[in-house]
């Protein structure tokens, strides 16, 4: 889904490209044109053209035939023409663009500095990629912050809310809004600069929540110290997965079917209880959670972050809890 200024920039490319090579072949039919009509030299027809062109008002280089002022006619016509179209091009190329940046720029950036609740990711590369569609799918807000170039500007074609800059560095993460930010996602390629990310994004907020990729499993521990509340490894998780699939195949196939989007015929969802919620202090049973949302629950997490699965119909829900659940999604509207 592609949005903002950016997609403009393929056509202005075009149209400047376009109107440049209409120039070059007049400049360059004037001047064979004059060659064949009056036979000078071509240095002389070509100072000949120029002066046509671009009407300075300089006498002719020798008296003209007849024909060689029919021509010259001809010649003013479409030289002002394609001069005034490059140069309208060219203006609107260098000049239009840049101030569509700077404005692109600074609306994106109220945009970000209105955000509350969002993501941020750290690191534009394939975990962050794969992250930023999914919350794309979902509507959740999100804000990248990138460094490298190229990556940028997949960010700017895609309609993405990014900033470019270090994502390790504490003013990023301050353009980021991470004071508001309700959790962070460190990506980057080295562990080193995700430990380094951690401890500043933990310094600025310490209600955040982060998630940390890390390459060496080792480095786990190193990363929760430094305050993030979850560390995941690609490398562990997909060995685990794939001793799952051969010792547990079906199950794989129905945490597949609820938890990927591709696929999607149910939904996980948390239930947050606070104490002005009207499931706070009732039993699962007096909630009635199935009939009044939908929702079948299967586990409880209480605020102590002790997870309670397959809970008793009688269990009573405090203030603090999360309920975990399985629905079907809403239908889209047409």
């Amino acid at each position: 889904m592609k949005r903002g200024i950016y997609h403009f920039e393929q056509p202005r490319t075009l149209r400047l490209g376009l109107y440049l090579f209409l120039f070059l072949s007049v400049m360059g039919g004037g001047t064979a044109g004059y060659h064949w009509i009056e036979g000078w030299p071509l240095d002389e027809c070509f100072y000949m053209t120029v002066i046509t062109v671009s009407t300075v008002g300089f006498g002719e280089v020798h008296p003209l035939s007849h024909t060689g002022r029919l021509f010259t006619i001809l010649l003013i016509f479409f030289g002002v023409t394609a001069a005034a179209l490059s140069l309208t091009a060219l203006f609107e190329y260098f000049v239009l663009r840049g101030l569509n940046n700077l404005f692109g720029r600074n609306k994106m950036d109220k945009q970000i500095g209105k955000l509350t609740r969002h993501i941020i990711i750290c690191g534009y590369g394939r975990t962050g990629d794969y992250i930023a569609r999914d919350l794309q799918h979902m509507h959740k807000p999100f804000v990248v912050i990138e460094n490298d170039p190229e990556r940028v500007k997949l960010l700017q074609q895609e309609g993405v809310l990014y900033i470019q800059g270090d994502p390790s560095e504490e003013e990023m993460l301050e353009a980021a809004n991470v004071k508001e930010a309700e959790a962070l996602v460190a990506a980057l390629p080295k562990d080193a600069d995700n430990l380094f990310l951690t401890i500043n994004a933990r310094s600025l907020n310490r209600d955040l929540h982060i998630i940390a990729r890390v390459q060496d499993s080792d480095n786990s521990r190193k990363l929760l110290k430094a305050g993030a509340n979850q560390v995941v490894s690609p490398f562990s998780t997909g060995a685990a997965r794939i001793v799952q699939l051969l010792t547990r195949p079906a199950a794989v196939d129905m945490i597949e079917l609820v938890t990927q989007r591709e696929n999607l015929e149910l939904e996980v969802c948390e239930i947050p209880v606070d104490e002005k919620s009207e499931l706070a202090h009732k039993t699962l049973t007096e909630a009635r959670v199935r009939q009044t949302l939908g929702c079948m629950v299967f586990a409880i997490k209480h605020q102590t972050g002790e997870t309670v699965f397959d809970p008793d119909p009688q269990m009573r829900i405090e203030p603090g809890d999360v309920l975990l659940a399985i629905k079907k999604p809403r239908p889209a509207r047409a």
